[in-house]
């Protein structure tokens, strides 16, 4: 199933899962309308049922003068394994689907084009993420990224050189912990600078890193 490309990651994302929602039309008023994202279903339910006091993520709400959160919403922030695992959602055919580092390190060794949307719970449960999440970006607990090429170029270098036994604190540093490099080829030590080098731009970019961390796992 392909759905129009305007339609939201979240109504991608529970349409995939869940079904289509069982739409009611335009509201009559803003405050009859999702909090959310403004539009109506046949189930409304009021805000202070379904997030706490302590909640803080209104940046993606488009509709503050709503009162009720419609199902589809509810399920994005009832869902517990959108909080707690990474996820993909794609708008052509839907889909959503949970991605472990295998499935995360194939969508990232290109570019996240504009038909795909990436959840990604750096710290599981702390935040809701899917309500956040962008077509084109990977969205993680406090950002959303976009994935370029170059980006998963990087993806591959990282993956090679936890291939000779650089442990992910090590990949931190700003140059190879001679204990392991003194393992590898000395024929493959330029290469092995040279990657270390290429890491540089993510070492300055903590949840580009930590993303390329999990998806090379």
């Amino acid at each position: 199933m392909t759905i129009a490309a305007p339609v939201d990651v979240v109504w991608a994302a529970y349409t995939a899962a869940v079904g289509i929602p069982d739409v009611a039309g335009a509201p009559d008023t803003r405050a009859a309308g999702c909090a959310r994202c403004g539009h109506t279903t046949a189930a409304m339910s009021p805000v202070g049922q379904v997030i706490s006091r302590r909640f803080t993520g209104y940046e993606s709400w488009t509709n503050l003068a709503g009162r009720s959160l419609c199902q589809v919403c509810v399920w994005a922030y009832r869902h517990r394994s959108l909080r707690t695992d990474a996820h993909i959602v794609t708008r052509d055919p839907v889909t959503l689907t949970p991605a472990n580092p295998a499935l995360l390190h194939q969508v990232f060794s290109t570019s996240v084009g504009t038909d795909t949307a990436v959840i990604a719970p750096l710290r599981p449960g702390r935040k809701h993420l899917l309500p956040d999440a962008r077509w084109g970006t990977v969205t993680v607990d406090d950002t959303s990224l976009t994935w370029s090429a170059a980006d998963a170029h990087r993806l591959a270098v990282l993956r090679r050189l936890r291939a000779h036994g650089f442990a992910e604190t090590m990949l931190r540093d700003d140059t190879p912990a001679y204990p392991v490099l003194s393992r590898v080829d000395a024929d493959q030590w330029p290469q092995v600078f040279d990657d270390w080098h290429h890491l540089a731009p993510w070492r300055q970019a903590t949840p580009w890193f930590e993303v390329g961390l999990r998806a090379s796992r």
